[in-house]
């Protein structure tokens, strides 16, 4: 399941929900968020529970209703209803309307905090406990990251996204270039070696995808572990004025964009945008011996280029964070508990099922081409065996300095404000990239501000 963040695509429509769940705070609750969990051992009176998700792939769909069947089997007391092709957006309406599903499966977890600060889910740190789900020894830190906020357990993760940096051996091999990339400036030597220019300018080889915030899922390059910054410090601020790894970030983007010219990058974002994800995608079809891109394009790979001899590795690091160098941006699907569910205690089952149960992980791994999320799925998942690629995946997954970022009532808000002031500085509307930055923290401590008043 690709991840391009909703910023990316849709952020308009992300301010429309935001503004819609900050006026639904009171109604989203119906009373204290249940306690005690089920024991899978005591029989219960016939419950059903309705479960709304992203998925919408037959393939992706017949999974998760193979892993409910099998739950229904196990406990007849348990009735669930499965509805497919939801978004955060029509979670909200729901809330808004006080007719939520009992759980809700989000392909992305930009909205966490937002749910969990509103009252649109509930908590399930005391189910969890009650349960014996022992959250920091079933899953990796990286996706637990994303589904926390000030203390709660705002949802439970399922699978997750890796970004990890895709290079072409044969080209890399054909430049002399005998080792992989490790930091930024390693990488901006291999792009001059693996860019070949035409007489009059014009590129024939590009060393890397141009790392264009706005191009497929290239803002991952400014968000998560391989910047080797955090989003916010200790006191809840962002750091993009006080953190010099931004300005080391942007600084590298430019003299990257810049050594391939602006009509060089304006004609292949072009070109390409329809691209990222077919036969034609640059990487897939040789125009570019490097990519950033996410662990589903395994999968795209596979059935496009099966033939193409190629490697993936960790995104490189700016060189003053080289000793984090492994880690990298993580984030996935979550799943929540509404507020408004009659039958917390059992749609709790439900999710933790769906989150822990390794059979149906890896199931659901190998059909959305992503990585499983439990420490016992990523150790009993076969794909790795068939295509040792997905090894390098799940490293990331599990390295403890990959994370996602902070996440904030403000939802993905913050993140758009960074990504826009990432595309004001390519186009050159920022000239004192110093004072630009000290403006964004006090834009994106007005949004959070904001986000809680």
């Amino acid at each position: 399941m690709k991840r391009k963040i909703g910023m990316i695509a849709g952020a308009a429509a992300l301010t429309l929900v935001a503004t819609s769940l900050t006026g639904c705070g009171a109604s989203g609750g119906s009373g204290p968020a249940a306690s005690v969990a089920i024991s899978p051992d005591q029989s219960q009176p016939p419950t059903t529970i309705n479960v709304w998700s992203f998925v919408n792939l037959p393939s992706e769909v017949q999974s998760m209703q193979d892993s409910i069947n099998r739950l229904e089997q196990k406990y007849p007391w348990l009735t669930v209803n499965l509805v497919d092709n939801k978004q955060d957006s029509d979670f909200t309406q729901a809330v808004t309307a006080n007719n939520a599903p009992d759980v809700y499966i989000s392909w992305d977890p930009g909205s966490a905090a937002q749910f969990c600060a509103n009252g649109s889910v509930i908590d399930m740190t005391a189910l969890a406990q009650s349960a014996g789900l022992d959250v920091n020894g079933t899953f990796p830190s990286s996706s637990l990251q994303y589904t926390q906020w000030n203390g709660k357990q705002c949802a439970l993760p399922l699978l997750v996204d890796a970004y990890a940096l895709y290079y072409n051996k044969d080209m890399f091999a054909a430049a002399g270039i005998t080792d992989t990339p490790k930091t930024l400036s390693d990488l901006t030597a291999d792009i001059q070696k693996l860019t070949i220019k035409n007489p009059d300018g014009t590129i024939k080889q590009w060393g890397l995808t141009p790392p264009r915030q706005d191009y497929d899922v290239n803002f991952e390059w400014y968000i998560g572990g391989g910047t080797g910054a955090q989003f916010y410090d200790n006191s809840g601020n962002s750091t993009f004025s006080t953190d010099p790894t931004w300005a080391t970030l942007l600084n590298w983007e430019k003299q990257t964009l810049d050594y391939y010219g602006t009509d060089n990058v304006n004609n292949f974002v072009s070109t390409y945008s329809n691209h990222t994800d077919d036969e034609q995608n640059p990487f897939t079809s040789g125009v570019s011996a490097m990519e950033m891109n996410g662990e589903w394009h395994i999968g795209e790979i596979a059935q496009y280029a099966p033939n193409l001899n190629y490697g993936i590795v960790p995104v490189p690091v700016p060189d003053a964070k080289a000793s984090i160098y492994g880690a990298g941006a993580v984030m996935g699907n979550v799943i929540y508990i509404s507020s408004q569910s009659q039958h917390q205690s059992a749609a709790f089952f439900v999710a933790q099922q769906l989150a822990t149960d390794t059979t149906f992980l890896d199931d659901f791994a190998t059909q959305m081409s992503n990585v499983p999320t439990t420490f016992d799925a990523l150790k009993n998942w076969t794909a790795p065996q068939t295509q040792p690629l997905w090894t390098v995946e799940e490293n990331i997954v599990s390295n403890p300095n990959s994370y996602y970022k902070t996440l904030t009532p403000a939802g993905e808000e913050d993140s758009t404000a960074w990504q826009t002031f990432i595309g004001n500085w390519e186009s050159g509307q920022v000239t004192d990239l110093t004072s630009g930055l000290q403006q964004l923290d006090q834009q994106i401590k007005t949004i959070n501000q904001q986000a809680t008043s």
